[in-house]
Formats: C-alpha cells, structure tokens, sequence
C-alpha cells in the first residue's frame, strides 16, 4: 500500500561532516561573513571589504560564548556557548588560574589571559539571504547588542514571538573614562514578522523571490495601548457621557 510521505528536497538534511572527523568548537559560531568595528568607527568584513552604504540586515540570532584562545585562535573543546539566562563566569578568575607565562599580547599591546568572554551577533540579508556575524568583547559593543536586544523584547511583548529588527549598521558617541569615542550601532528601520504568528513556531526565512513581501511589522501607537486598556477595563458595557451640572439662578447670578 502506497503512502504519502513529507516531501525530501534534501536541503534540510545536508551535511559535509566526515565521520570520524570532529569539527573545531568555533566551526558553528562564526557563520558566512565575519563583520568587525574598527578603530575609525567604520564596519568592515574580516578582510577589510567596506560593506554597501545602506545595507540593511535582519538580525536573526545573538549568542554569548567564552572561549580560551592560543596563538590567535580558539583552544579547541574550550568554547563554550551559555544558555539563555546564564550569566558570564568570571573571567578573571579563570585567567588568574592560568600562569602569565600562557598569557599573549592583546591588541592593546599588554598581555592578557587566554579566556575571553564575547557576545555574537548573526545577521542574513533578506535579498540575497547572505550571513553575516559580528563577534564582540568590547564594551561598546555589549552596549549596541544589549539595545536592540532590549527594544526586540518589547516589540515582541506587543506584537508576537517571531517578530526581527532590520537594521543598517552604523555608530553613536560613548564617553568613556579614556575620553569619547564612537561605539558600534543598530539602527532600527523596520520590523518584520518571520514565520507564523504563534509563539513557539520556529523562524522560517523566506525563498529570495517573496523576500519584497516580507510582512511589515507596525510599531505600536499610544491609541493601540489606550485602546487595550479601555477593553480590559471596561468589558462589554457602553459608559453613558456624563451630564452636565445643574445650574440654579440666584438673581442675575447663576451658581452650580
């Protein structure tokens, strides 16, 4: 007897890895093309390639991890990706544990430990569905994450679980102890609603062709939250308009 079974494009299930062969930790969290804030405040690829003026991104995912780092790269089987909710160790006192003498020059110049704490930012460009990764241990840029993470929170609160920022990368002034300088930026554009409406479905990202059709997420307005609250407070019923005060004469004065 012939069934019908789910439909098999093999795109889902592909896989390059080789049995037997285990993949670097760090293999996952760097994905497409690696972004980086210099020092004159500009966005560029690891490669410094400028990116295009006016690129807009959707951030699809952020990641913290700490990483034990030797000789420029990550230490194999020491990355470790935190849950959501944890909080970052202490860093500090992991490096303490570890003598100075396995400590390397930063690109400050003075020497540091080799644990690291960094938070990972993932963006895909919805015309060409190209990805993009931003890894930061700076505190400018734990700032700029920490934002837009906050204002996606919000909007999801309001408007429902699968609900992204598209954002153009860009800078804002931070004072620092050191003097001002510019920090890492998301400016928020527009949202967009990823997948259903339901919490709990999983982001789909759509086909490059329906990507002009994306569905716009509205930011909402002060008559939507004062309309909420009237239902929630008032149920079903129709408050009369008041009446207006009555008036008695006293010779040619009126008094209320």
């Amino acid at each position: 007897m012939k069934t019908e079974g789910p439909a098999v494009d093999g795109f889902d299930g592909w896989s390059g890895d080789i049995e037997g062969h285990e993949r670097p930790d760090n293999a996952g969290i760097i994905q497409g093309t690696m972004l980086k804030f210099d020092n004159t405040a500009q966005w560029k690829t690891r490669d410094d390639d400028e990116l295009p003026d006016g690129l807009e991104l959707i951030i699809g995912g952020i990641e913290r991890v700490v990483q034990r780092w030797q000789d420029g790269k990550p230490v194999n089987g020491e990355t470790r990706i935190l849950q959501p909710g944890e909080k970052f160790p202490d860093v500090k006192a992991l490096n303490a544990a570890v003598p100075e003498t396995e400590w390397e020059e930063g690109p400050d110049g003075t020497r540091r430990g080799p644990y690291q704490c960094q938070s990972i930012v993932y963006f895909v460009d919805p015309k060409t569905m190209d990805r993009y990764t931003y890894p930061t241990g700076t505190v400018g840029g734990s700032i700029a994450i920490r934002d837009v993470k906050d204002k996606t929170i919000w909007m999801r609160r309001m408007r429902g679980a699968n609900v992204f920022p598209v954002v153009t990368l860009g800078d804002v002034f931070m004072n620092t102890r050191f003097g001002g300088r510019q920090r890492p930026h998301f400016q928020i554009v527009r949202w967009v609603r990823l997948g259903g409406e339901g919490a709990g479905e999983a982001p789909a990202l759509p086909a490059p062709a329906e990507t002009a059709a994306l569905p716009v997420v509205d930011a909402p307005s002060m008559a939507d939250d004062f309309l909420n609250d009237s239902i929630d407070d008032i149920g079903t019923e129709v408050a009369e308009p008041p009446k207006p005060p009555k008036v008695t004469k006293i010779g040619k004065k009126k008094v209320a």
